[in-house]
């Protein structure tokens, strides 16, 4: 970083399965306006949502919406199996659209939206997983999965990873076995919103006894945050949730009593404040969350990482991270209090 921005005008899309996707490109946009570059976003959901707060002087186009929903453990993958039909509906008429409005940019930077390319302008496409995780017994279908996902990206005409090329946080997800099917890679390192934001005071600075993070498609998440006000509760201290619902009206400050806090959701400062003050983190451990976390310096063993069940990708990272750096984790299923303080 700073990356310079692909051209003057700039559309950059965003997936909407969680708010990791816009999270994370937010740096992108940061960089990019200060540079002088004019940036349109396009999203749907909570990831427009979220760039609406976050950035309310840019403008902000809607996309169609995946209509990706997790069902829980062993089901997931046949329930995303089941989805393909739609997904590839849904690519068609993103990419459609998209080229409807290329005569107004020079650029495209898609964030794992597929059809988000234009045919004869700079295309990139942002990703940390050219090589996904399959589920337990299933590792034999990895290669032919990579060879898959550099299909799907031949009309884009780069590729961007945030991650390092060497001793990366992503593991083999950001590193194919072999870079040749994919259009040129370039790892641009990682990208987190908080990188480089400077302490702030902010009544959200804590202290909190645990700070869990709720994030995801639905319903993986409500189901979550039911089993973290379970857990969170009973317990003795102050705890703070936050649940990742931009589009909800947002709480101006936090009461000092002990108990359990939530909030729908937290700007970039509040939320970095509030997690630099907290004694615990619990977090499902996608990899926006993790590079958001190693940039304040709290990916280590105050976390548990909680994968959403079933998802191989958090599965992959979780074990990854507690073989690199001792990272506690715990699937949900078996989650307690004793296991969060």
């Amino acid at each position: 970083m700073p990356i310079s921005p692909p051209g003057k005008r700039i559309l950059l899309c965003a997936l909407d399965w969680g708010l990791g996707h816009a999270a994370r490109s937010s740096v992108l946009v940061r960089s990019w306006v200060a540079a002088g570059a004019s940036v349109t976003l396009a999203s749907n959901g909570r990831s427009l949502a979220f760039w609406k707060k976050e950035f309310p002087a840019l403008s902000c186009r809607e996309l169609p919406d995946y209509g990706i929903s997790y069902a829980p453990g062993p089901f997931l993958l046949p329930r995303l199996l089941a989805s393909l039909p739609r997904i590839a509906s849904v690519r068609s008429a993103e990419y459609r659209l998209v080229r409807s409005w290329a005569h107004e940019f020079d650029a495209i930077v898609s964030d794992n939206r597929f059809g988000c390319a234009f045919a004869d302008k700079p295309s990139i496409f942002l990703t940390h997983q050219l090589h996904l995780a399959a589920p337990a017994g299933l590792a034999w279908g990895e290669g032919i999965a990579e060879r898959g996902m550099a299909l799907l990206l031949e009309p884009f005409h780069e590729v961007w990873i945030p991650d390092h090329e060497d001793n990366g946080l992503s593991g083999k997800l950001g590193h194919p076995k072999s870079t040749k099917p994919f259009p040129p890679i370039r790892w641009i390192g990682p990208l987190s919103r908080f990188e480089n934001l400077p302490v702030a005071s902010s009544p959200w600075q804590g202290p909190w006894d645990v700070l869990a993070l709720v994030s995801g498609p639905e319903p993986a998440r409500t189901r979550f945050e039911f089993v973290l006000r379970q857990q969170l509760e009973p317990l003795p201290g102050r705890h703070l949730v936050v649940q990742g619902l931009p589009h909800l009206p947002a709480t101006s400050e936090p009461s000092m009593d002990a108990g359990l806090h939530i909030v729908p959701h937290l700007p970039s400062k509040d939320l970095a404040t509030a997690l630099r003050g907290a004694k615990r983190i619990l977090t499902r451990g996608g990899y926006s969350t993790l590079m958001d976390l190693e940039a304040l310096e709290r990916l280590d063993s105050r976390c548990l990482l909680i994968p959403t069940p079933g998802q191989t990708e958090q599965e992959y990272l979780a074990a990854h991270l507690k073989e690199i750096r001792g990272i506690p984790w715990r699937a949900e299923k078996d989650l307690s209090s004793r296991h969060i303080l």
